[in-house]
This record gives C-alpha cells, structure tokens and sequence, in this order.
C-alpha cells in the first residue's frame, strides 16, 4: 500500500490524544470540593515529510521523454508548473517520494521502467493526492475514488468544481450541494446545482462507498454545441483520473499508457 493512502486512512498515525478531563475530587474536611486544572493538550500528529528522491540524469531524461509524449498527445500542463522548462518539471516530477514506487515503497530505477509505465506514473499522480496539488495538467486530474461513504456536500462541492474548472467550457459561477433524504444504501444522497453557462441540470444520487464516475456522462451531454472534448476516466480501485480530451488525443495518450485506443 503506498504511503499517501496510509496517511489518507490513518494507518500510521500514532493513537489520538486523549480529549483534556477536569477530575472533581470530594471535599478534603472544610471547604469546597477541589477540581484539578485540565490536562495540557497534545500536539495534533503531522505526516512527516519525505525527502526527495535522489535521481541520475539518465532518469530525468527518460521522463523528460515519456512528458513530451504526452505533451505531444494532448496533456496540457497547468499552472503549477508555471515558468518552468520541460527538463525542470522532469526533474520534479522524477525526485518526488510518491513518484514510480515500488509495491513495498521501494525507489524502482526509471531507466529501467518502460515509457509506457513512466506515462502511468506521470499522470496517475499521487505527488498531486499526497501535496494536494490540484492544477498540476489543466487537462487532467486525479481523485480518490473510494472512502466516500463519509463524504459530506462539502465533499461533492469541491470535486464537481474541480471537473468543472478542469473542462474550462462552461462560464462557471458556482456549484452548490444539498443533502437528500431517503436515497441509497446509506439513507441520504446528494444534489448538485450548477450555475454554469450553457446550463447544466441538477444531479441528484444516492451516497455509497465509491464515487459514481458515470455521472460524468451527465455533464458532457450538456457541454456548449460544438464541443469535441468530453470526459474520460480511469479508475484503479483507490484513485479516478479524469481527462478532458477529444476522441484523438484520448487514443493518442491511451496508446503513450500501453492501452488499446478505446480504453479512455
């Protein structure tokens, strides 16, 4: 299990402290019962951070490679890399922790991984879920996709706009999310209004564990008239990468990750 996903659940925090107590304790003779001062609190648990990768220049330049493919076939990068040259985001994106690591967080050597399985590990970016990095491709982005039977709106309110500021088709001054009764599995689902232009009807499902990616389907069959580009999605379980591409650039990445040209 990689490292973000343990913080994300908690697996390798130390126990929770205690709330602070005040202790009442019985009168002792004369006077008022006494009441001990509270318990001084203790300090919140932080992930701690991981220090950069150390990689050869051999390295930076296979993924150097691997990032100009995809740039080739349509990802887009994003602000985050703003004022950066190619071999600078390379070079980034290489030293991460989270980035190319093994089943048992292992630092794999990437001059010996394929360019198809560099093009995973640039896009299935767990460096953007472990920094909270949202604009790193304005293209693309990656969610996890799973834990959200404790989502609340406030939850559905960031990821619907973070599709809709993905796509960047809509004119769009906001997403708002109410809570519906007597949906679902768990008793209560969701409504999503959207403010967009051209408009987009509400959406109203049930809440489960899973993100239900197919809602997606719903936004694109409201996209501006003469629109291309729609949503894809690749979900492994425990994140959904989501794309904004037209039917070329979708087979053209999909081809860069080792997959058959209809699989985005």
């Amino acid at each position: 299990m990689i490292d973000w996903l343990r913080r994300l659940l908690g697996w390798d925090r130390p126990p929770a402290p205690a709330p602070p107590t005040v202790v009442w304790r019985p009168p002792q003779g004369r006077g008022e019962a006494a009441i001990d001062a509270p318990i001084p609190p203790v300090a919140l648990w932080e992930p701690t951070p991981q220090p950069p990768q150390h990689r050869s220049a051999a390295e930076i330049d296979a993924v150097e490679a691997a990032l100009e493919s995809l740039i080739a076939a349509g990802l887009r990068l994003g602000p985050h890399y703003e004022g950066m040259d190619r071999r600078a985001v390379a070079r980034a994106m290489a030293e991460h922790p989270e980035f190319a690591l093994g089943d048992d967080n292992e630092t794999l050597s990437l001059t010996e991984r394929s360019p198809e399985a560099l093009s995973i590990d640039i896009l299935w970016s767990y460096r953007a879920l472990t920094d909270g990095v949202e604009d790193e491709f304005a293209n693309a982005v990656i969610f996890v996709d799973h834990c959200y039977d404790g989502a609340d709106a406030d939850t559905y309110r960031a990821l619907f706009a973070r599709l809709i500021a993905v796509a960047g088709v809509w004119t769009d001054r906001g997403v708002t999310v109410s809570r519906v009764a007597g949906l679902g599995p768990y008793g209560h689902g969701f409504r999503v209004a959207f403010e967009t232009e051209p408009p987009i009807p509400p959406l109203t499902f049930p809440a489960d564990k899973n993100f239900d990616w197919s809602l997606l389907e719903q936004l694109d069959a409201h996209r501006p008239a003469g629109e291309t580009r729609r949503f894809r999605i690749a979900a492994d379980g425990g994140a959904g990468l989501v794309l904004f591409l037209d039917d070329a650039e979708a087979r053209a990445i999909a081809l860069r990750l080792g997959w058959g040209p209809d699989d985005l």
